[in-house]
């Protein structure tokens, strides 16, 4: 089978781990927090953010709803555990979102919301019940995107899109919380992808995936000819991706299937008539479908270059600090990131809560090298997967230049870390471009 992928970027040996030291244990079994109490933000997805709809001293179980929409651009929110609701008040991310957010005091009586049953026949639900399911999941893109899935089907279904692609490249070094899904869950992520396909009426589905988790690969080809008989209208597939970050990037994925490159703010449905969803997205709602579940929990990989990786089932709202207090030697850590060692944004404050996009806490123990200036090696360049001059750029914003950066087309950054990952002279290059991308698009869009 033909191996697919885009140019540049770096290529690490086994697909995960940078420092080719990689040691992540592929549990059949995960290990679920049981946070004292949870801090759920009202924004955890592109768009609207949500209204509370309890107060404080309300009585509430998993899955009851606590935040209602404003518009269609949002995604409902639900109460993680059951307890008490002890404060709603504003919260700053560390992706700087501001909103609300409802702070539930665990009962520790496991409660679950009585609309949460197991659907005893869910093969043949209509598209119209399907639509239903979804709208009220509160399921938005689980790979970091965030965007609300309702929309983003019903988007692709007006476009007339005739592909679905499943993304499972997961690249980003010592994360596998989505591989985690295809290896033990294969049907559950198959049944989830062919229910959103149906919703977004497309006939071609594609699985992505890096040809390095050979286990998960088998995993997913016989959860697809086990239920082949079910799907005869749809043609499903899988394509294999060479194992090089950061692969699982939206905008690489189209490139390396389509040989397409995605321009600024377009969408895939648009340019080449597919739509996007992660493996985790699929999962969660194949979960809403047999047995009514909203999204409540997510599974986070905690993991950093001197520990174990480990993968655990979060409730949403859960703050880092009572996670990592079963992580021995978090707290002297030099780094701690929420989310991924590449992408993630280093936190300084443990009460920061898991939200839905949250993929990953990641530890790092290690001494940073030592920063030097540039020394015009080059090597950012030869890594920049969208074709930047990192080194170049850097300099150009330490001058000012924006009008220069605008020429540069600065705001083609993806925000990676991977510039930053082979400069051996220990330059933040990814933060400071990243922020001038940001300046740049938000200045072209005003």
């Amino acid at each position: 089978m033909k191996k697919l992928t885009f140019k540049t970027g770096f290529m690490p040996n086994d697909g995960l781990d940078f420092v080719h030291q990689r040691k992540f244990m592929r549990e059949a079994l995960l290990e679920v927090c049981s946070p004292r109490e949870v801090t759920i933000p009202m924004k955890q997805h592109r768009g609207t953010p949500c209204e509370p709809v309890v107060s404080v001293g309300d009585e509430v179980a998993m899955g009851d709803l606590i935040g209602a929409l404003r518009d269609m651009n949002g995604v409902p929110v639900h109460a993680s555990i059951s307890g008490t609701v002890t404060k709603i008040d504003s919260i700053r991310l560390p992706n700087k979102v501001s909103c609300k957010a409802v702070t539930i005091k665990n009962d520790l009586r496991r409660r679950v919301s009585s609309k949460i049953t197991p659907r005893k026949d869910y093969s043949s639900l209509p598209l119209s019940e399907l639509k239903k399911l979804l709208w009220a999941s509160g399921i938005c893109g689980m790979g970091g995107e965030g965007i609300p899935t309702y929309t983003k089907c019903l988007r692709a279904e007006k476009l007339g899109v005739d592909t679905l692609l499943v993304n499972c490249t997961q690249s980003e070094p010592f994360l596998s919380c989505d591989l985690h899904h295809i290896r033990v869950n294969p049907g559950k992520v198959l049944q989830g992808a062919m229910a959103l396909s149906g919703i977004c009426r497309v006939k071609r589905v594609i699985f992505c995936i890096e040809d390095t988790w050979t286990d998960e690969i088998e995993a997913l080809k016989q959860a697809i000819e086990n239920a082949r008989s079910r799907y005869m209208d749809r043609h499903i597939e899988v394509k294999l991706f060479k194992s090089r970050f950061p692969q699982g990037c939206q905008q690489l994925l189209i490139k390396a299937l389509y040989g397409v490159e995605l321009p600024l703010g377009k969408d895939p449905e648009e340019e080449v008539s597919a739509v996007v969803f992660n493996c985790s997205t699929c999962f969660a709602f194949s979960e809403m479908i047999e047995k009514n579940q909203p999204l409540t929990s997510r599974i986070v990989t905690i993991s950093g270059d001197t520990i174990t990786g480990h993968n655990v089932v979060v409730p949403i709202g859960t703050s880092v600090e009572e996670i990592l207090e079963r992580v021995p030697g978090a707290h002297t850590a030099q780094r701690i990131a929420w989310g991924g060692a590449m992408t993630g944004v280093a936190i300084s404050r443990l009460d920061v809560p898991i939200i839905k996009t949250t993929t990953a806490i990641t530890i790092i123990r290690k001494f940073e090298p030592p920063r030097t200036n540039c020394i015009h090696c080059g090597e950012c360049v030869g890594a920049c997967p969208v074709g930047l001059s990192p080194y170049l750029l850097n300099r150009l914003i330490e001058l000012g230049q924006t009008e220069s950066l605008k020429a540069e087309s600065v705001e083609q950054c993806i925000a990676c870390g991977a510039c930053s990952y082979v400069c051996p002279a220990g330059i933040e290059l990814s933060t400071n471009i990243a922020k001038a991308a940001y300046r740049t698009r938000r200045s072209q869009l005003s």
